[in-house]
């Protein structure tokens, strides 16, 4: 199915073949219809409950009670995760999956044992999944994505299913019901170990990043690739790795897998439950590429992570650090709650590269901002590194937005071997999480 090749940056994703590509793409262009499609409804709802829970915290009261529950109810999450989890401090996780399970579960059960469907179900298992402001979402891709950086998972009992399908039982507990294919050793052993640099099958180097036309061209080009783990999988067989490369098929396997068998028991229960949130988080996870790497402009070294990573300082919310997003790809086995205090170590190091960093934003606010070319408010929640002008802020977001001086790359690639990384992530890490 590839090509080898011999410059820097592949071609085409992972060096896909040339046959190939060429009828895939028309088919992924035309499943952008429909990705487009499920994530406006998925937005919508979204957006129409983080109206509704802004009228209540309008209400006097309401807010103050509702963060009493939820204290209340992390405490006895807490008992739970100290006799079960390796570590007790990610309580977090394991609160975010019993929430989806008494929220999303009872609601496909119920539409289960109807049969028919029921449209204020559906709707509802929607609410449950994504959330006001798909903050339901977020929590749950990110309590997945912890979870996938802990060898065999986060309970005292490791996935036996972690050494056969390369996702433990809790991985793709959260994935299936977001829509997604299984995919933790592709992240962590394949965007991990290239860390949006040339090989990245996750990478957006090419494109400019505030243009809405190159996002789509990403999406049909290479974000279809990965979400069916494609290009993971080429990448794993082009290092002779053929464990991981098993665990690509294994995880498409495993969401067809259910599918399949829900569709063989109701057809519009597999669409509505499992087809329509898989398309819309193919945009989801576009937009997460596109945003938490989206500087490359004027990049020097095309394997510096720091220099294109984005850090979100978000507020008031920062579920479970994710926007200190440098400091992940840093220490990438390191614990998320130890985040602020590395990013704290790491300001010298992330200065010198130039390393983009924001305030009260997320990662939706970055990719709406950088999609509308409204620098002006991004160059307000920039925090950068020396005294700017608002006006220097803003001519800097254009410079960096642009795409990686690609044929610069290559023309230095022909002529000497590049230089290694100004921050490369600590080998030892990888050496404790990857199989032979």
């Amino acid at each position: 199915m590839s090509t080898s090749t011999d410059t820097l940056y592949p071609q085409r994703p992972a060096n896909i073949s040339r046959l190939f590509h060429f009828f895939a793409i028309p088919l992924f262009s035309v499943l952008m219809v429909f990705n487009l499609a499920a994530v406006a409804v998925i937005l919508v709802i979204a957006f129409t409950l983080q109206g509704a829970r802004w009228l209540l915290a309008k209400i006097p009261g309401v807010s103050a009670a509702s963060g009493a529950w939820v204290r209340g109810y992390h405490r006895l999450v807490q008992r739970l995760a100290n006799k079960i989890l390796k570590d007790p401090r990610d309580e977090q996780i394991l609160a975010a999956a019993i929430s989806l399970s008494v929220t999303a579960v009872p609601v496909f059960i119920a539409q289960l044992w109807l049969k028919e469907i029921s449209w204020p179900l559906v709707v509802a298992f929607y609410a449950c999944v994504y959330g006001p402001n798909i903050r339901s979402f977020v929590r749950s891709f990110s309590a997945m994505h912890q979870d996938g950086h802990v060898p065999g998972g986060i309970f005292k009992q490791s996935s036996v299913l972690d050494r056969w399908v390369g996702n433990s039982f809790l991985y793709m507990y959260f994935a299936i019901p977001m829509g997604l294919t299984p995919h933790a050793a592709a992240h962590l052993q394949q965007h991990h170990r290239e860390s949006a640099g040339p090989l990245d099958v996750y990478a957006t180097a090419r494109y400019d990043h505030a243009n809405l036309w190159h996002f789509m061209v990403y999406m049909v080009r290479e974000v279809m690739y990965q979400q069916l783990l494609i290009s993971p999988w080429l990448y794993f067989k082009s290092k002779d790795k053929p464990t991981q490369a098993r665990s690509m098929v294994a995880g498409v396997l495993v969401h067809l897998g259910v599918f399949v068998a829900l569709a063989l028991y109701s057809l519009p229960i597999a669409v509505l439950y499992m087809l329509v949130p898989w398309c819309a988080s193919n945009i989801l996870m576009g937009v997460i590429h596109w945003s938490q790497h989206a500087f490359y402009g004027g990049q020097q070294d095309p394997h510096d992570w720091m220099y294109n990573t984005v850090t979100l300082l978000e507020k008031p919310v920062n579920i479970f650090n994710e926007g200190y997003h440098a400091c992940h790809h840093h220490w990438s086995i390191g614990h998320w709650s130890e985040a602020p205090a590395l990013f704290e170590k790491l300001k010298p190091e992330l200065a010198a590269a130039q390393s983009m960093v924001f305030r009260d934003l997320s990662v939706l606010d970055i990719f709406f901002m950088l999609i509308f070319r409204r620098f002006d408010a991004m160059a307000h929640k920039l925090d950068w590194w020396e005294p700017l002008t608002h006006e220097e802020k803003v001519q800097l977001l254009r410079r960096r937005v642009l795409p990686a001086p690609i044929h610069a790359h290559e023309q230095a690639h022909q002529h000497r071997t590049p230089a290694p990384s100004s921050a490369p992530e600590p080998q030892a890490a990888y050496n404790a999480m990857s199989p032979p």
